[in-house]
């Protein structure tokens, strides 16, 4: 997002305004969306967990036997593993190509950065088609 939005407020500011101007857009779109989604969404699809409880559709589990049961299971370490490791691997992408661009190929912050950011643009993809592709293997065993 800041790639997309730092060249329009750099317009009318500082390089060194914009870009913290330009760290606030997301946050705001985030909180936005935080409240909404929690005013306007259910709990799951079969509705709000107080309303199922009551009606005696979902039993009382307490929070650290869910967590038990979760940290107990092999397949959570195994996603956990993965997507620690993968994650990794954005995290160190997204910093230093922007900073590898620049300096090797002497483009402009703005230029690089947009150039870099087409990493997490790929990867936003990439999750999306690899979660389809996994429902679709679960879904055959």
């Amino acid at each position: 997002m800041g790639s997309l939005l730092f060249p329009l407020f750099k317009t009318g500011m500082s390089a060194e305004m914009a870009w913290r101007t330009v760290s606030i857009v997301p946050a705001i779109v985030a909180f936005t969306t935080g409240i909404t989604v929690y005013f306007i969404s259910d709990d799951s699809p079969k509705g709000n967990y107080s309303d199922l409880k009551k009606h005696g559709n979902m039993p009382e589990v307490s929070a650290a036997a869910s967590f038990r049961s979760g940290a107990m299971n092999f397949n959570t370490w195994i996603l956990f593993i993965q997507y620690a490791c993968c994650f990794g691997v954005e995290l160190t992408m997204n910093n230093a190509a922007a900073l590898y661009f620049r300096e090797e190929f002497n483009q402009s912050t703005e230029a690089a950065a947009a150039i870099a950011s087409i990493f997490g643009w790929m990867n936003l993809f990439a999750r999306g088609v690899g979660g389809f592709a996994s429902d679709k293997m679960s879904a055959r065993m």
